[in-house]
């Protein structure tokens, strides 16, 4: 091979090197497109973010800021401990896990500010209070979204014998699983509507129902809606209506309610003899106690004034 085909190959060579530079720069533009497009059908986090205030936008610079800085400092904070509690969440404020992560140091400046303040000032107790703010800041914005996913989950749980009962209602009239879904959807707001919306969305962009229904419940707590859940999934896989499963899911679990509800009043009869034994028994012998001491010894009719003291 003379020089000419030499140079050739190599000239070939480039020119193959630069159309694969080419296509993998166009991949991966086409791919983030389509990824923030799933995002914003699929997750709730654009359309909540673009509904928060300035205050909010603010918080969140200052949380994307600190993101890297909190993503090193995990304690008690993994990673994918953050992931599952904003799932069940449904990612409020429009928090992320980078977001959380930074959420952390700005509870930690904040509240070690407050606690570094109380210490200079030579208050009681101050290197006391300084470490706790500093803990308080920390956890907090951890255990505000805590307690946000178990009261979401609570109202998941108290939505679910309605939700039921208009899927029965809905498919004995002869409407499909997903007309009846979207109608319920459509109609109804709460929590257990955003996630059948988002099941919606995944189906309609190319999910499978049985991965859908899995990751919906992923997403929930509520045993009910899991043992509904699998009902739904036996029943696309065995080809059996569903329309029955509804009614009598919503049977079972309000006779399960019916059962806790006479659980917990079984419970709490001893308790309360506990609280009248400590609390109102000791009070109502405190009181005629004191009104002894005031008839016979302070009163008119005290034995003291009798005898001329």
């Amino acid at each position: 091979m003379g020089f000419e085909g030499i140079l050739l190959v190599v000239i070939f060579a480039w020119m193959a090197m630069l159309f694969s530079l080419v296509s993998y720069v166009s991949f991966q533009s086409k791919h983030q497109s389509l990824h923030r497009y799933l995002e914003e059908e699929i997750h709730p986090l654009v359309e909540q973010s673009s509904r928060t205030g300035d205050w909010l936008k603010t918080l969140h610079t200052w949380f994307d800021r600190l993101a890297p800085t909190g993503e090193k400092i995990q304690l008690l904070s993994e990673p994918e401990e953050l992931e599952d509690i904003l799932v069940k969440a449904g990612y409020p404020y429009g928090l992320t896990v980078d977001r959380l992560q930074g959420a952390k140091l700005v509870g930690v400046i904040l509240f070690g500010g407050f606690g570094l303040l109380y210490f200079l000032l030579g208050l009681p107790m101050g290197p006391i209070v300084l470490v706790c703010g500093i803990f308080a800041g920390y956890m907090s914005p951890i255990w505000l979204v805590r307690r946000i996913a178990k009261r979401r989950q609570e109202k998941i749980r108290r939505e679910i014998p309605d939700f039921l009962d208009i899927m029965s209602i809905t498919l004995q009239a002869g409407m499909s699983m997903d007309a009846a879904l979207n109608h319920y959807v459509q109609t109804f707001s709460g929590p257990l509507s955003e996630e059948f919306a988002r099941m919606n969305r995944e189906i309609r962009f190319g999910v499978q129902r049985e991965s859908a229904y899995r990751a919906l419940m992923q997403r929930t707590t509520s045993p009910e809606l899991e043992a509904l859940l699998q009902s739904l999934i036996q029943a696309h896989n065995l080809g059996t209506p569903v329309s029955d499963i509804f009614m009598q899911q919503a049977e079972e679990i309000r006779s399960m309610r019916a059962e806790k509800a006479k659980e917990a009043a079984g419970k709490a009869a001893p308790k309360i003899s506990l609280v009248s034994g400590l609390v109102i028994g000791p009070s109502i012998m405190l009181l005629m106690f004191g009104s002894f001491v005031l008839k016979y010894f302070i009163g008119e009719d005290s034995i003291f004034k009798n005898v001329g003291f």
